[in-house]
């Protein structure tokens, strides 16, 4: 019997045939476009840096667009555009490979080039462990070129930067946002769609290229590797038998030397990144701590979306108190200059009464009026924070003054001023974060006092967020989320569990705050805007909410590449680079409808919400299959049966 492909319902404007518009055609037009727009915003760095080449984008950019509107009509002349744009993508990276020949000695270009074949190669061959690792090696290897290169020799190696992103746009590297493969459009439907009857001649030799080449590419790998196996045949073995020894450790011995090996990597860190901010001339680690910070934040802001299901746009208002309160009983106008180590958690303290102020008249709120609520406390703690530097207050009907005086009021955040300096942490006499500890010939640099600092209040906080997770509360939180009457009904008390979710999830914000604002020693009341929360909710969204790990890690890779990709690297190694930095938010704002789209779980989703949002209704019906086959066999019945049988 013969089957019938199903066609598209899909109207084709501008055409007589009939023939219906495949659907690869608009998730196509919509990668080109994307292109075309990076293209088009690029232009005007371009111009500045490299004159000609900027036109050279522009044109380009345009040209995508014009033939996007071809390509979604079926314009005839459209479908062989993209062989030309595949030409284009090779003669780029041919351009790239010519400027990196050009900027180093000849032999440590041919060595970084054997490394990136290499790396192709083992992409091509879809191994990925060796690919990503190669990836790595690839990219620290280049920054340590890049570095180590005279000035005119970073102009060659810019050029190189700029022609293998012409090599990455042109290519179609968007195009695994969305699924959409070149192979996908050499169907019968879209060629009767473009007027063609058999496939055109450049396509077939564009395709065959590309086949020979990846065939080069992992045929090569695989002789290279060959060769190399038995050299490291005794490494494998070596390894095998570590790995067959960890494994007839018990476990508490094996979770040991896995902790024990987790926290040598931890302080070994910094140091790596000291010897890379010599050798780049960029301040890394200061802006590594403030992305931990936020990612301590993000831990916090976790629990309360994650866990509890309560939308909070105002979660930056709980980081303010926190730093405020640091500000308050450390600043010396006032007088008090407290401990650090005391009003550490009495920040933590005070965000979590707040927490629980703006949680209460809450406790009836669900969805988007919860959210314009926390939104509201997000923008009033700033406000008055900025006003609260001329305090009077006086007895009605008299001129007595019980805070302030006539002239002059109480001064307790110094208002737009912001307060500075603040009280630093003290450590057996020594003070952190001002000069440099010398261990031996060891040498702990401020930031890296700071660095390990924040890294032991984060380990605090993941250690109560995970004990949370696993608790009687925690379970409460996660039942809340899924279903409030159905929790209340089963005797979870939500007025209760929902003021702990607010009070715990301020109170590590307060954590947080407290070391911000010894850590910069100048709060104002600007750095705690709405953007703030904005930003920690794309964390905590992106990487996965309610996975505790998944936020960590995610939020460690978002935060990294804010603050220091985008901030530092980008600005000074890459022509217009500051471009970038002023779409961010676009960016931001691009990625987090890709996210919702595609992967509405984030990157790194937990297990339970990764089955939530990918069960399909084939899965529940063949679990109630297996229900009715169960029941079935228990009353001595079919399935058939029972559906079909006579009563």
């Amino acid at each position: 019997m013969q089957q019938t492909q199903p066609q598209s319902t899909l109207a084709t404007p501008g055409r007589t045939t009939g023939i219906p518009r495949p659907e690869q055609i608009s998730n196509w037009v919509l990668v080109s476009g994307l292109q075309a727009f990076i293209l088009i915003a690029l232009t005007p760095a371009l111009l500045n840096r490299w004159g000609a080449l900027g036109w050279a984008a522009f044109a380009l950019g345009a040209l995508m667009a014009f033939f996007c509107y071809g390509w979604y009509t079926g314009k005839a002349g459209a479908y062989p555009v993209l062989a030309i744009f595949y030409v284009f993508s090779f003669v780029s990276l041919l351009g790239a490979v010519l400027a990196f020949l050009s900027a180093q000695p000849l032999l440590t270009a041919l060595i970084f080039l054997a490394l990136a074949y290499l790396t192709a190669a083992a992409f091509a061959r879809k191994e990925r462990g060796a690919s990503i690792f190669l990836a790595i090696v690839l990219v620290i290897g280049f920054v340590v070129l890049f570095a180590s290169a005279s000035e005119g020799a970073r102009d060659r190696l810019n050029l190189m930067l700029l022609f293998f992103g012409f090599y990455v746009l042109t290519s179609g590297a968007a195009t695994f946002i969305f699924s959409v493969r070149f192979s996908d459009l050499r169907r019968a439907d879209v060629l009767a769609f473009y007027g063609f009857s058999s496939e055109p001649a450049i396509l077939t030799a564009v395709e065959t290229a590309q086949a020979r080449l990846t065939a080069f590419l992992s045929g090569s790998y695989g002789l290279i590797t060959g060769l190399l196996r038995p050299i490291g045949r005794g490494s494998a073995a070596t390894g095998r038998a570590w790995r067959g020894g960890l494994a007839a450790l018990p476990r508490p011995a094996l979770r040991g030397t896995q902790v024990a090996l987790l926290v040598v990597g931890l302080l070994i860190f910094p140091m790596a990144v000291r010897q890379l901010e010599m050798a780049t001339n960029l301040s890394l680690l200061i802006t590594m701590n403030v992305g931990l910070l936020f990612v301590v934040l993000a831990l916090g802001l976790n629990i309360v979306v994650g866990f509890a299901g309560l939308l909070d746009l105002g979660y930056a208002a709980f980081f303010a108190i926190g730093a405020y309160t640091m500000g308050v009983f450390t600043w010396p106008n006032l007088g008090l200059e407290w401990s650090f180590w005391v009003v550490i958690w009495l920040s933590a303290l005070v965000a979590g009464i707040f927490g629980i102020v703006i949680g209460a008249p809450t406790l009836r709120l669900r969805g988007d009026y919860l959210a314009i609520v926390t939104l509201a406390f997000g923008e009033i703690v700033p406000r008055a924070i900025r006003e609260l530097w001329d305090i009077k207050l006086k007895i009605p009907f008299t001129d007595i003054y019980l805070i302030g005086s006539k002239l002059k009021g109480f001064n307790l955040t110094n208002g737009p001023q912001g307060m500075n300096p603040v009280g630093r942490p003290e450590l057996f006499g020594v003070e952190i974060g001002v000069d440099p500890i010398h261990l031996g010939s060891l040498t702990i640099s401020p930031p890296m006092q700071w660095y390990f600092l924040i890294l032991l209040v984060g380990g605090l906080v993941l250690f109560a967020a995970l004990r949370l997770e696993r608790s009687r509360l925690g379970r409460a939180w996660m039942a809340i989320r899924e279903d409030e009457t159905a929790a209340d009904a089963m005797g979870v008390d939500p007025i209760r569990t929902k003021l702990l979710a607010f009070a715990l999830g301020a109170s590590f914000s307060g954590f947080a705050g407290s070391i911000y604002a010894a850590m910069i020693q100048a709060i104002f009341p600007e750095l705690f805007s709405f953007l703030v929360s904005i930003f920690l909710l794309i964390l905590v969204i992106v990487s996965g909410m309610g996975n505790i790990w998944g936020v960590l890690v995610g939020g460690l890779m978002i935060s990294l590449f804010d603050r220091v990709v985008l901030a530092q690297i980008v600005p000074q190694f890459v022509p217009g680079g500051d471009v970038l930095q002023k779409w961010r938010w676009v960016m931001y704002a691009a990625g987090l409808i890709a996210v919702m789209v595609l992967r509405p779980e984030g990157l790194f989703p937990s297990a339970a919400r990764r089955a939530e949002l990918h069960t399909s209704d084939d899965e529940w019906g063949d679990d109630f299959a297996e229900l009715d086959a169960e029941t079935a066999a228990v009353v001595g019945g079919s399935p058939a049966a029972d559906k079909g049988g006579n009563w």
